[in-house]
Parts: structure tokens; sequence; C-alpha cells
């Protein structure tokens, strides 16, 4: 679980190959590359904002035929034509679809033979679901956590992307960055974008006082 495989600078396309795969998030990965040997057919991925959940409902997007329902912004869900699809997904759900509508939709899952994976920052047994029937469909899903990622694997990424472009970083300012950077991927795939682009206006090396003011600057 070594291998260092985010690609730089920051984007937002998802691609497998930029994907960081590392104890955090290890087994979760690994079943999503595993599909459809999946030892139930209904998924949970959970953690904090900002761990990788939906880069790993994007790679498993380009695997299989399937689609990407955002919780925030539908509650037309039972519109959605799913007759030919593997899987489907369900981003961002935190409570926000009306339980009715989800139980219904899951039975139409179950009915079609279709692969569900639903993405929340806690495990779906552990929100507060007013119908009965469908708290049993959530007790039946198989929930993986993801964490963000820790100290040594931002070093690992921040240093990565700094030896790769052939800048030079001194170890206080790494340990500066590392205390005061927000700790999710996003944050500090934005910061190295932004620190990158800073040193090169500005014409100097990186120091803690740039540091500083892109950590400012961008409210990381």
């Amino acid at each position: 679980m070594n291998q260092l495989t985010f690609q730089f600078p920051f984007k937002t396309v998802y691609e497998k190959k930029d994907f960081y795969v590392s104890s955090n998030n290890f087994e979760a990965y690994k079943l999503i590359e595993s599909w459809p040997k999946w030892p139930n057919k209904f998924l949970n991925i959970y953690g904090p904002s900002g761990s990788g959940k939906t880069y790993l409902s994007q790679i498993l997007k380009t695997k299989i035929n399937s689609i990407i329902i955002n919780a925030e912004t539908t509650e037309k869900i039972l519109e959605k034509n799913i007759n030919e699809l593997d899987c489907v997904i369900i981003d961002n759900y935190e409570n926000n679809i009306k339980n009715e509508i989800l139980y219904s939709f899951i039975n139409t899952c179950i009915q079609l033979d279709i692969y569900l994976m639903i993405i929340s920052t806690k495990p779906l047994q552990s929100f507060d679901i007013k119908l009965i029937d469908l708290k049993s469909r959530f007790n039946s899903f198989l929930s993986l956590g993801i964490t963000l990622p820790t100290d040594d694997l931002l070093k690992v990424i921040i240093t990565k992307y700094f030896s790769d472009n052939q800048i030079q970083i001194d170890s206080k300012i790494l340990e500066y960055i590392i205390k005061n950077i927000d700790r999710s991927y996003y944050n500090v795939f934005k910061f190295i974008k932004e620190i990158d682009k800073e040193s090169l206006i500005s014409g100097k090396s990186i120091s803690i006082k740039l540091v500083k003011k892109v950590l400012k600057n961008e409210h990381i």
C-alpha cells in the first residue's frame, strides 16, 4: 500500500491512476475494485467530508454501467430510468431523501437485481430513520468507513508533488503546513495549486510567510 499515484496539479477530473490507496481507505477501495464480487449488493461508504468518498464512487462509475444521483438535489429519484444499469450510486446522503421514496427506490433495485451504493458521512444504520421498513433495509447494507489522511500521508503527498516539480522545501516549512492545513484531500490539492501559483508569480521560494498567506487567502 505504498504506491503513490496522485497526479498533480489540482484538478476535478476523477481518474483511478490519481487515487492514493492507503490504510485509511484500503478496504473500501478493495471492494470497489472487486465489483461485482461484493458480499452484498447494497454498499454504504461513509466518512468525513474530503476523505475521498466521491472519488471512490467516480472510480466505480468508470468501471461499470452506472449513474450517480446527488441526494441533495433530487426528490424525483423514482423517475430515474435504471432498468439497464448495473449499479446506482447515491452521493451526499444525509437522511435528505424522504423515507418512503428511498424505501421504494431500494425495493426497485431489489426487483431489478441492481447494485446500490450510498455515500454518507456516517453509517446508514446510525441515522434517525422514522420509517421502520427503511431502517430494516439500511441494516442490510454493508457499511465501510474511510477516514481523512494522516499526517504521515499528507507529508508523502505534499513532498512528492514538490519533488516531482523539482521544488525543494525545508522540513520546518513542511511541518508547519501539516500542522495548519485542513485534513481533507480537496484542501491539500487546493493548497498545492495555490502555493505553486503564488511562488511562480512572486518569483520567490516557498516560505512560511508564503504558506501563511495562501492558507489565509484560501481559507484552507
